[in-house]
């Protein structure tokens, strides 16, 4: 039993993503259409996925492109702003994620009440945006003085787009932070957005830290949910659910069903 279980009632856990259209601020955000076209946007992304039969939600600022190293104030004001609209229509457990500011993540979730998030928590990783340094400590000291402390911080092992700049091995790397930090989850990414999670990579993850709760945070399909289920707890998707599988298309209700069809045939013989 893990919080996976508990939290979602699941013995695996799939978590749809809702990627914002670009907020203000953004280069291409949409200023006739305003927030209310990212809001309705957003609110059918979150009926399509919970008809469909999604477990969880994880709420991105996906379109805010290219991403900038920390969240602005308008940033943090759209996303609380639009969540915390959709909240009277959400039936299943969800997170949030600001891309590139752990805190501002935080914080917004201490606002909106959601339950998890991913995000890079340890190491220096090169990016095209310039440098990511991390402050693990601050986060946690963060969710404490938020009150936050039931929220799960899945950390990822691998960071897509990104390279540790000292070349450091993922799994020796993680070592120490596993046994200090206590990572309420681990997740493995592919090479950037849509791209399949290294699953050599989560096996090693699987062998090295036989108790932890695993993600796949990218790139699973259909096709590959099977081999993925064999080793992770819980998927992020969000490519996969978009009209004919397409990163900037809203999603789709019946890839989503078809998608949750299939891996309910997996877990009932778990």
């Amino acid at each position: 039993m893990n919080w996976i279980n508990t939290m979602f009632q699941k013995k695996k856990a799939v978590i749809g993503l809702v990627h914002f259209k670009a907020l203000p601020g953004d280069p291409k955000y949409d200023e006739e259409g305003g927030m209310e076209k990212v809001l309705e946007a957003a609110r059918k992304d979150v009926v399509a996925l919970q008809n469909g039969g999604i477990d969880g939600l994880l709420f991105t600022n996906e379109f805010s492109l290219p991403y900038p190293n920390g969240a602005s104030f308008e940033m943090v004001a759209s996303m609380a702003y639009i969540i915390g609209a959709l909240k009277e229509i959400i039936t299943v457990p969800y997170g949030v994620h600001l891309i590139g500011d752990a805190k501002a993540t935080l914080c917004i979730a201490a606002a909106v009440n959601a339950k998890f998030t991913r995000g890079t928590y340890h190491g220096v990783y090169a990016t095209s945006g310039g440098l990511l340094d991390t402050d693990g400590g601050a986060i946690h000291r963060l969710r404490h003085q938020l009150r936050i402390d039931d929220f799960k911080l899945v950390y990822y092992v691998n960071v897509e787009s990104s390279a540790d700049i000292g070349g450091r091995d993922p799994i020796e790397a993680l070592r120490p932070v596993y046994k200090l930090d206590k990572p309420d989850a681990l997740a493995v990414t592919g090479a950037v957005a849509g791209c399949q999670a290294d699953l050599s990579l989560m096996q090693q993850v699987r062998d090295n830290f036989p108790q932890a709760v695993i993600f796949a945070s990218t790139g699973v399909t259909l096709e590959s949910v099977d081999k993925v289920f064999e080793l992770a707890d819980g998927a992020f998707v969000g490519t996969y659910f978009k009209k004919d599988g397409i990163f900037e298309n809203p999603i789709d209700e019946d890839r989503v069903k078809n998608f949750m069809d299939h891996v309910h045939e997996i877990t009932s013989k778990l």
